[in-house]
């Protein structure tokens, strides 16, 4: 009976699902949409439902996993697999996954970590960011969150926090706000859903966009149409895919003052908006930097949709000793 490794990574948009073997290749995908203002006790039972689903259409057992790994676009209390606070499912709070998961799954070893964390490790360790004794991966998606390495090891910080960047305030209690509660930071300017946000005060505002055609119930409206918009060359389009580069290459450079890491690996829906994205971003970092001889690399993720699975099976393997 083979042993394999469930990971589960839940984005701002999507929840993947993903079993795989000793070597971390993923053998069996499945994916469900990430209900944003899903209340805990729901959420709950989606994991149980959606994990019994993935067990029973992949043809496996639970007693043939050897760990369960759920990466979160939270904070998170690592050392007892508390989901803190998240910026993109506002309802969870003080969300005990860890114990959650025990109930269900009492005999397998449960593992809750940051999303960012876990694509890190996957990104540092057979990804774009190989060769590099320090590395932090930048997800630039429905929002924004950094994964440390340094000395070829997962930064935590004090109390497991750490890559929580884009929580960095730059215009304190300006701007709109995002899940973290305190508008202006980061992730307020350079996030696929806050860009979403400054779109539509905006439009509210009087603001003529093609958008508007694009998407009639601007409920529906999402960063792709705001791409899309500023690659028909909209204005309001133009205007926020700038505020997006700009405010992403000085989240970046910050980091790079700050910690002296010089290889930065970009992942996230929003890097699909096309190669110009990161071009960009390499391009404003390189007029903010004015070290000499200290390039700092922007790099795209090598591991595209698969970097949070395969760093939930690493982050297992870790824990348990294996690496």
């Amino acid at each position: 009976m083979e042993k394999l490794k469930l990971g589960i990574d839940v984005g701002g948009t999507k929840i993947a699902y993903g079993l795989l073997n000793d070597k971390n290749e993923i053998l069996f995908r499945y994916q469900t949409p990430t209900p944003l203002e899903i209340m805990p006790a729901e959420f709950t039972q989606k994991l149980y439902t959606e994990i019994d689903t993935v067990l029973k259409q992949a043809g496996c057992t639970a007693e043939q996993l050897t760990g369960i790994a759920a990466a979160m676009p939270s904070y998170v209390d690592y050392e007892n697999g508390i989901v803190i606070t998240s910026g993109s499912i506002r309802h969870i709070k003080n969300y005990p996954a860890r114990d959650i998961l025990q109930k269900k799954y009492p005999n397998i070893p449960i593992l809750i970590d940051n999303d960012t964390n876990v694509a890190a490790l996957a990104e540092h360790g057979c990804g774009a960011g190989r060769g590099f004794h320090h590395m932090v991966y930048v997800a630039l998606s429905t929002g924004l969150g950094t994964g440390f390495i340094v000395n070829d090891q997962l930064f935590r910080g004090s109390y497991g926090g750490a890559g929580e960047s884009g929580h960095m305030l730059i215009t304190p209690g300006k701007g709109v706000t995002d899940g973290c509660g305190n508008p202006g930071c980061f992730m307020s300017y350079a996030s696929g859903s806050c860009l979403v946000k400054h779109a539509l005060l905006a439009i509210e505002s009087g603001t003529e966009t093609c958008m508007t055609e694009m998407v009639p119930d601007l409920s529906e409206l999402t960063a792709r149409h705001i791409a899309d918009a500023c690659k028909q060359g909209d204005a309001l389009g133009q205007r926020l895919i700038e505020q997006l580069i700009y405010y992403a290459s000085l989240h970046i450079y910050n980091l790079f003052i700050a910690f002296n890491i010089n290889c930065y690996v970009c992942g996230g829906g929003l890097t699909n908006m096309g190669d110009f994205l990161l071009e960009r971003i390499q391009e404003q970092v390189d007029v903010f930097n004015t070290q000499e001889n200290q390039q700092v690399y922007i790099k795209k993720t090598s591991l595209p949709g698969e970097n949070g699975l395969i760093g939930c099976g690493i982050a297992l393997d870790t824990a348990l000793g294996k690496i």
